[in-house]
Order: structure tokens, then sequence, then C-alpha cells
């Protein structure tokens, strides 16, 4: 399974379980992901959704996607379609609330998951990166609408524009997570967030949660169907296969001309 739950109490600990490809985001991990909300809304109260290894979540795992660069590239908006945008709708859905451990990298996709739980709590040594950008395509899962909301519309521009990496101490200044904590102590200190939030009014979280949504923008559904859409079509152009080769060979991606 690529991702394992367990019960802490009242709290459902859902732990992407790839640490050989830090966590890198699959079909399989994205179903398993939804199974386990949908599992801790029966059987917790509360959730905390993290990363076995030294990462939370690198992002897609493009490998088995490989052998449609060689034809033009793949379509990126079945992807997104078929694992991000449910995996994202999940945990905006979700029953209970729930708590992002952070316990290393969460890049791409990995970024867009964790800003998508309630709440976060980060490692020390832990960042968010956008990624995006260095392979030419646009931020996902959610990114383009959750970032922005976050942090302002400035801050996310520069971020995603810049593709460098949030550290945690930056992401606890703008309010993009609870604590920081030593990366031994982060999954402990998300459990202890998640327990005090166990003992609320769970329904009314979720009631809570979708109503603010609701007043953030008109249709966060628009949102993440206009990503699919724009990187469906970026997904096929030179500049993104180029990315992808440059990422592959190791090297700087030459975007100019392309």
């Amino acid at each position: 399974m690529s991702v394992r739950y367990e019960m802490r109490d009242d709290v459902a600990v859902l732990t992407l379980d790839r640490p050989d490809r830090f966590n890198a985001v699959t079909q399989e991990l994205c179903d398993g992901l939804i199974d386990g909300l949908r599992r801790a809304g029966d059987e917790a109260r509360a959730a905390v959704v993290t990363g076995a290894g030294k990462a939370f979540c690198s992002g897609a795992d493009l490998s088995d996607l490989m052998g449609e660069y060689e034809t033009g590239g793949p379509d990126l908006a079945r992807v997104i379609h078929d694992r991000f945008n449910p995996m994202v709708e999940a945990l905006l859905a979700a029953p209970v609330p729930t708590v992002a451990a952070v316990n290393g990298a969460a890049a791409g996709a990995g970024m867009g998951l964790a800003l998508a739980c309630d709440l976060r709590v980060m490692a020390d040594s832990a960042f968010f990166l956008s990624a995006f950008i260095g392979l030419a395509l646009i931020p996902d899962t959610g990114t383009t609408w959750l970032l922005p909301h976050h942090i302002g519309l400035s801050r996310a521009i520069e971020l995603t524009f810049s593709n460098r990496r949030m550290p945690a101490e930056e992401a606890e200044r703008l309010g993009l997570t609870v604590a920081v904590t030593p990366v031994g102590e982060v999954v402990d200190r998300a459990v202890e967030v998640a327990s005090k939030l166990a003992d609320g009014p769970t329904a009314a979280y979720a009631a809570t949660r979708r109503l603010l949504v609701a007043a953030a923008a008109s249709d966060v559904a628009a949102a993440v169907e206009a990503e699919r859409v724009a990187q469906g079509e970026l997904g096929t152009s030179p500049a993104h296969l180029e990315g992808m080769r440059a990422f592959l060979e190791k090297r700087t991606p030459d975007f100019r001309g392309v």
C-alpha cells in the first residue's frame, strides 16, 4: 500500500509511504489517500497527513509517463483529472479536520497537498517548493487557488516565478504553518494539534471550511479545472519537453527559443 493508516486515539495518521521515491504521487497513492480520508471520517475525529522518510511529498511521479515523452509528451490533463483533482477535492471536503505534518520537502503537487490540509506543522528542515516553472508548467493540485489565498497574490507570484524554496521559518512568518519543530517531533506535534481539534465539533469544522472556501472564491472547482486545461496544453509544449530533458540530464534548462 502507498498510504499507511493508523489510529492514535481519535486521530487517524495517514502516511504517504513511498520513501524510496520521496513519496511521489502515483494513482495508487492518490486512491490510498482518498480511501484513508473516507475511513477517517468513519473512525476518527481528526486526521494527520505526513510522509515516510526524508520527504513529505516530492510531487508527481512521472516515471510511468516517460515513454510518452518519446512521442510528443503525456496527457497531463488526464493525469490531473485522474490523480490530483480528486485528492484536493477529498481534502477540501474531508468530514474531519486535517493537519499536514510536513516532515521534509513539499514540492510541486506535494506543496498543493499540504496547502489543501486545514493546518500545517513543519519540521525545521522542511520547505515548500512550487517547482512547476522549472519544467515550463503551471502550478496544479489546487495551488493556483490555495497559495494566493494563504499568502496573498504578490507573494504567490514571487514564490512560483522564482522557483525558490520557502523554508519553514518563512512559512511560519507568513502563517502557512502553526508550528515549527525538530523533524523527529513533527508528527507528534501534528497529532497534538489534531487531538485538540478532535475534541471539537467535527461537523461544524467541515461546514466552516466549506463556507470559508466559498467566501474566498466563487468556485474552487473552476480553479482546478482551469489548472487541468492549462496543464494539458503545456504538457506537450516544447518548453516543457526541454524542461524534462534538462531535468533527466541534470542540467539547467534552456527555454530560449522554445
